[in-house]
């Protein structure tokens, strides 16, 4: 079935880190995104401009996230400036409860093989410990899968989706960006028929499918939206600048 997919600029939503470098040397990743994001002491810089902020940071060997300090802090700014935030946490080991009555939505990274995500972060955890830590807790949550992760192969999208599905009625699907300086900097993106399975098969589990932000550039990134576009309900930063809304996609899942 064809869809009409609606476009969403992130662009209004302020990415912020509780950290100011990453420990881990991820194979996609590298620490080279959050060098890119404002430090969270920062935050009231850009509150004249911002109303709704991405929470994340670099992320410990053992998954965790080091949100604790910031949240009072966090919680004030949310009361008295009726700002909205998504955090994007990693891999905890127990529910992160403290996170309730300050997040608005919570997303987080899934992977339905251990052993891919021990390869990509050397952190043990299975699909099913990542869902006991995430399932308890009584904020909207938002799985994120990104296809080709594991240097542009297909490794463990499929049986995510399955799992996922049990669970979610909505998705965030991302694309692998091979970034230079990191391990699979030489790699290349999922090749576009092997998204598109993906994604057929996604619109058969979720009533809402999002194609996120992470999205490689140029040629491959308008074919990817012509593509997906017959499968998605939202495609965020469309080639064609048609915005529908503003923010991070999770919002509106």
């Amino acid at each position: 079935m064809m869809k009409s997919a609606i476009g969403i600029d992130p662009s209004s939503t302020l990415p912020i880190s509780v950290t100011k470098s990453c420990p881990m040397n991820c194979g996609h990743c590298g620490g080279h995104y959050i060098k890119h994001m404002v430090h969270i002491d920062d935050i009231e810089k850009y509150l004249d401009r911002y109303n709704s902020f991405l929470v994340s940071g670099g992320m410990f060997p053992s998954g965790e996230i080091p949100f604790k300090p910031y949240l009072e802090k966090l919680r004030q700014l949310k009361e008295t400036h009726d700002l909205k935030y998504n955090f994007h946490i990693g891999f905890p080991k127990n529910p992160p409860y403290e996170l309730e009555g300050i997040a608005d939505v919570i997303s987080f990274d899934f992977f339905g093989d251990k052993d891919v995500l021990k390869e990509l972060y050397g952190i043990d955890r299975t699909p099913e410990e990542i869902l006991d830590s995430i399932l308890p807790l009584n904020v909207k949550k938002v799985p994120h899968v990104t296809i080709g992760v594991i240097c542009g192969k297909i490794t463990h999208e499929p049986k995510a989706i399955d799992i996922l599905s049990e669970y979610f009625n909505s998705i965030v699907l991302n694309i692998f960006i091979p970034t230079t300086g990191t391990k699979y900097s030489d790699c290349q993106p999922p090749l576009l028929e092997e998204v598109e399975k993906i994604f057929d098969l996604a619109s058969k589990k979720f009533e809402k499918i999002t194609l996120g932000c992470m999205q490689p550039k140029g040629d491959y990134r308008k074919k990817l939206q012509e593509i997906v576009s017959n499968y998605a309900n939202f495609i965020v930063k469309p080639f064609d600048k048609n915005y529908a809304f503003d923010g991070c996609c999770a919002f509106y899942q």
